[in-house]
């Protein structure tokens, strides 16, 4: 195959079509012309690439906008705007807590087709896991009538407590899940992707045409905290950072003490665990019965204590939230799997207000989108990211020698020759 300064032609044309996929995501929809001026490119090169991409059924070419009427009139052509079809292809995702696996089928653009969910423990065993996955998926699939090239492969998220149970295996990059994705991969026949579910959830929370290039921070909250840090929509230290670290962290000194961790730290104090702990020794109840439910109830009808002590959480966990958005330069923090009552988080909000009063770009607190239930469009996303974008829309095909090339689907509208 011929080269071009050491990179096939093939492969250039992957990396072309992958940035031009990146940059209509990140805008929403976008012209060619304005295509052409982010990439560096010519407006010929972009228009044969896309046009490629439009007959393929991957790109969609939108209709002219009405013109304005309070913007000045141009004399030409309107642009005509692209935007990336929905619906071209299909992913399934799961997420794998501490307490639930939620699986799901989504688009491209994260619609739900389809969902369920299991509850497991610490006694759930991997082939549980396996079979629930193998017969969700299957379900699905034969549930929305779609055929094995309508679908793109399958996105695993998994908390970082539950990666002993996935086989994760420590690897120079982090943790790698080699064995596990071998494993589903021939029960599904399709391609899987399994990685750390904090990082995943950064990655789906990002609204890229309102949060173009900024720093973002997602805490999440469980039986552990959890953190991953963005920065202009990457994972900073790839997706698989020690997310847990931010467990040490203290929030409240000579606080309350956990084995092996220092006093006060986060661990001991705002994780759901040690919340639950503390309410069950106020509302005189064994933490194994007490749920979050009843002691938002408790807030609601008046308790004091119950009061006193979620107050005081929010105005820690709004004092955690700044310190990690600031040295980080953030300035979005979305929170993920926090069982907030609008007290609290009102409470909370005020508490960032002035803390951030005098700082000249003001921090933004989000609530996730993605639900307990919804926690699978976080693996899908991520199905998406490595089988479509980082492929340009390609498919990913294994020579028998080894060597990976990337060519057309065979079924799509034009062939590969074109």
């Amino acid at each position: 195959m011929d080269e071009v300064r050491g990179i096939s032609k093939l492969d250039l044309k992957r990396r072309n079509r992958k940035q031009i996929l990146i940059s209509i995501r990140e805008a929403g929809k976008l012209a060619r012309v304005d295509i052409a001026k982010r990439l560096a490119l010519t407006r010929a090169a972009v228009t044969i690439i896309t046009n490629t991409m439009v007959q393929q059924g991957i790109l969609v070419d939108l209709p002219p906008a009405a013109a304005d009427e309070n913007s000045p009139r141009t004399r030409g052509r309107k642009k005509t705007m692209i935007c990336i079809n929905t619906n071209y292809k299909f992913v399934f995702g799961a997420a794998i807590t501490e307490h639930m696996i939620s699986v799901g089928l989504a688009n491209l653009g994260g619609e739900v087709l389809g969902k369920t969910t299991m509850a497991i423990d610490d006694t759930t065993e991997l082939q549980e896991i396996t079979s629930f996955l193998a017969k969700a998926v299957k379900k699905m699939q034969q549930d929305s009538s779609l055929e094995p090239r309508q679908i793109l492969g399958a996105g695993i998220g998994v908390v970082p407590c539950r990666v002993k149970l996935l086989r994760g295996e420590p690897s120079p990059g982090g943790i790698s899940f080699g064995r596990m994705e071998n494993l589903l991969e021939m029960e599904l026949d399709m391609p899987v992707h399994i990685s750390n579910l904090i990082g995943l959830y950064a990655l789906a929370n990002i609204d890229y045409p309102k949060h173009r290039y900024i720093n973002q921070v997602v805490l999440y909250s469980g039986d552990e905290y959890h953190s991953a840090v963005l920065s202009k929509n990457e994972l900073v230290s790839g997706n698989t950072i020690d997310t847990n670290a931010i467990n040490r962290f203290i929030v409240n000194p000579n606080g309350e003490p956990a084995e092996g961790y220092p006093n006060g730290s986060v661990f001991a104090e705002l994780t759901k665990p040690a919340l639950i702990r503390r309410a069950a020794a106020i509302m005189k109840r064994e933490p194994a019965s007490l749920r979050f439910d009843e002691i938002s109830a408790a807030y609601k009808k008046g308790d004091k204590k119950i009061i006193a002590m979620l107050n005081e959480a929010a105005e820690k966990l709004a004092f955690l939230i700044y310190n990690i958005a600031v040295p980080n330069g953030a300035q979005r923090v979305v929170l993920q799997s926090f069982a907030l009552i609008p007290e609290t988080e009102k409470l909370l909000r005020e508490t960032l207000t002035k803390l951030s009063g005098t700082d000249s770009v003001k921090l933004t607190v989000d609530i996730s989108r993605l639900s307990p239930e919804h926690s699978f469009v976080a693996g899908s996303n991520w199905c998406v990211e490595k089988q479509f974008i980082e492929l340009g829309g390609m498919t990913r095909v294994e020579n028998s020698n080894g060597s990976v090339i990337y060519g057309y689907d065979p079924q799509d509208k034009v062939s590969p020759a074109d």
